[in-house]
């Protein structure tokens, strides 16, 4: 029997309605289920209003080995947490699990754990997963300058792609120290900017590299990438992945000849573009896009910064995209960073804008309109940020915000209300930017900031 043993077979099969629905039997094609055990993936986020469809995987703890991985959309007759899965060892004797959680493709939860086959095991999705008291200190720097820095999560754990010097690199923490893992061989690309996203469905984070090419895919296998090819022909100056048509896989969004592109994923990584997604649709120099359900009606919108104009939103309606009039202020900005997040705990996103100078924004969401709250909310004296991250740092609920500019990094703890104060400051040399990954695998977020000294990993 193969070495992982988590295979769908499409169809799914109801449980015990007490221990939840299955959502795949175990390899029943591929032979008896000796030795099954069930993996149960539960947590409070409300279904659909929480989260709407997870991501499972299963992959043998020895790198040759093989892996399962499957999205699966909470909707009738799923339309509920918990799920299992029955996984069976095959001839692998440990594996890991893990589970991503999304509503309107915007990741909203995950959760990974070991598994031994010695007894069933369990993965939440939960409204709020605390970090870890203490102060923030620098725990380790990884040489070779770099500007940008993002999380991909998937076989191994998670790691931290790092762009620089016309490049894209591995970072890991091993043995509790950070490790440069190697160079992605991206050729002409100059990779000056990217995304990290489930674009082959197996639940590893693949990356759309952007430089003066046209966009590259690499497609992740344990802490290795593998060419995808090339997206298109002409490059883009920005991208997100998204669930446009809200069909459980991750579509992508471009800017790129003056204008957005729509390239619609078949679940496979393959993309075609949809020429009319955009019809009406007008913008200038789009330095940014950031991708979420605003309105609350279950489909993904858009928010696009752009180069010395005022913020754009774009409502979703699955088969394409319309100018939401109104949603945000009509204030010119130069937006370098953007990232969307619930800092009230209310079920909305709201949004945070890094500025390519001066001090960031804040927009509170009021069912689908972006109100400006960042005097009330931000850190005060205003302080400058190239780059910004918010999530859950330390032992509370509430989100926490870090600001990177070029003397280093600022934490400013959230309170219930959705507010940000108390800033402690970190000098990093040049920061650049930040992004909130669990690096370490420990099941708590960190924070790894881009800068000219390389990448530094900063945690409690």
């Amino acid at each position: 029997m193969p070495s992982v043993v988590a295979v769908a077979r499409a169809a799914a099969r109801l449980a015990d309605r007490r221990a939840g629905r299955a959502i795949a039997a175990c390899a029943l094609a591929l032979g008896a289920c000796d030795g099954a055990i069930t993996l149960t993936v539960g947590g409070d986020l409300p279904v659909p209003s929480g989260v709407d469809a997870i991501c499972v995987a299963v992959a043998d703890r020895d790198p040759g080995g093989g892996q399962f991985g499957q999205v699966y959309p909470l909707a009738p007759p799923l339309d509920m947490l918990p799920q299992t899965l029955a996984i069976a060892p095959g001839t692998a004797s440990a594996a890991e699990a893990w589970v991503r959680g999304y509503r309107a493709g915007f990741e909203v939860a995950r959760d990974r754990t070991l598994v031994a086959f010695d007894g069933n095991v369990g993965l939440r999705l939960d409204r709020c997963r605390r970090g870890r008291a203490g102060a923030f200190a620098i725990a380790g720097v990884s040489g070779g300058a770099a500007t940008r820095v993002l999380g991909s999560i998937g076989r191994g754990g998670t790691i931290a792609i790092a762009l620089g010097g016309g490049g894209a690199r591995v970072v890991d923490v091993d043995g509790g120290a950070l490790t440069d893992r190697g160079a992605i061989p991206t050729d002409a690309i100059d990779a000056i900017d990217a995304v990290a996203a489930d674009l082959d469905g197996d639940c590893d984070d693949d990356l759309v590299l952007l430089g003066a090419s046209a966009p590259a895919m690499w497609l992740r296998g344990g802490f290795d990438f593998t060419d995808g090819g090339a997206i298109g022909a002409a490059p883009a100056t920005a991208v997100v992945a998204t669930d446009a048509d809200r069909d459980g896989d991750l579509d992508l969004v471009f800017a790129r000849g003056g204008g957005l592109e729509l390239d619609r994923n078949d679940g496979a990584g393959r993309f075609t573009v949809d020429a009319a997604a955009f019809a009406g649709v007008t913008v200038g120099a789009v330095t940014a896009l950031a991708a979420g359900d605003l309105d609350g009606d279950g489909v993904a919108d858009l928010i696009v910064g752009q180069g010395g104009a005022p913020l754009v939103a774009l409502y979703g309606t699955g088969a394409g995209y319309a100018v939401a009039a109104g949603a945000l202020p009509a204030v010119a900005l130069d937006v370098r960073r953007l990232a969307l997040t619930d800092v009230e705990g209310d079920g909305d996103l709201d949004l945070a804008v890094a500025l390519a100078a001066g001090s960031p924004r804040l927009y509170v969401n009021r069912g689908g309109r972006l109100e400006d709250q960042s005097f009330v909310r931000l850190p005060q004296p205003a302080v400058t940020a190239r780059g910004l991250a918010i999530a859950r740092l330390d032992d509370d609920c509430a989100p926490d915000l870090a600001l990177v500019d070029d003397t280093g990094l600022a934490i400013a703890r959230g309170t219930d209300g959705g507010a940000f104060a108390d800033a402690s400051e970190l000098a990093i040399v040049g920061a650049a930017d930040v992004t909130a990954i669990d690096l370490d695998d420990d099941g708590v977020p960190e924070l790894v900031v881009a800068g000219a000294d390389g990448v530094t990993r900063v945690a409690p």
